[in-house]
């Protein structure tokens, strides 16, 4: 399998802050500091990517890179819970972002889209592709590993997908057809055809994403 380097740039106006704050459930109040931190973020760091152009799927490679993890360690050291959950809250729609221009890359590389992801649960699946075994000469940089049971920089991820013929059929557009008007990761449209069902989310007794729950349950550490 071919597999290509990109690296991309997400930009702060590609986060809308309202719905971010719906989305991670933060409060109208924490508006200013959570601009602040993704003008920060968005500024200093970059997304490595590595895409593996096979006969009828591609495997997609992301990073938001060991600078990440520092960053999120020395907050995660000053007790700021809040500044370390919206850390967390961003690398998850950066790497949302990314998926997006990759998909993007992978049209402008085959004329193709690319469906649904399958995220590789599999150990010995993942360490056969961060080890170089499928890696051709030009992804011998790949700056991602696995390490105690874990990909390192933590911030990463490997995920499958086949070839679309049709946008509307990538994985980028599922939020799109969806009803769960609940679900954290969807794109807030607005619909004609039907009027939303109000949703409550008490932030206090909320079930928070992954990102939350590792911060009150404390980080694995390598």
């Amino acid at each position: 399998m071919n597999y290509k380097k990109y690296v991309y740039k997400i930009e702060q106006n590609m986060i809308t802050i309202e719905q971010f704050i719906r989305r991670y459930h933060f409060e109208d109040k924490d508006k200013e500091l959570l601009l602040a931190t993704g003008r920060f973020l968005s500024e200093i760091n970059e997304v490595e990517a590595w895409i593996g152009y096979g006969k009828d799927q591609v495997t997609c490679i992301a990073t938001l890179g060991e600078r990440y993890d520092r960053l999120l360690d020395v907050v995660m050291e000053s007790q700021h819970l809040l500044m370390a959950y919206s850390l967390e809250c961003f690398a998850m729609e950066f790497l949302s972002k990314t998926y997006e221009r990759m998909n993007e890359t992978v049209f402008e590389e085959t004329d193709k889209w690319i469906g649904e992801y399958h995220f590789i649960g599999d150990e010995e699946m993942i360490k056969e592709i961060v080890c170089g075994k499928n890696l051709e000469e030009d992804s011998s940089d790949l700056s991602v590993n696995w390490e105690k049971g874990m990909l390192r920089p933590l911030k990463s991820v490997i995920f499958t997908a086949e070839y679309r013929d049709k946008r509307e059929e990538s994985g980028c557009h599922d939020c799109e057809k969806c009803d769960n008007l609940t679900c954290t990761f969807r794109q807030i449209i607005t619909k004609n055809v039907r009027k939303p069902r109000e949703v409550n989310v008490d932030a206090k007794s909320a079930v928070y994403s992954y990102g939350i729950s590792r911060i009150f349950s404390g980080r694995k550490q390598g």
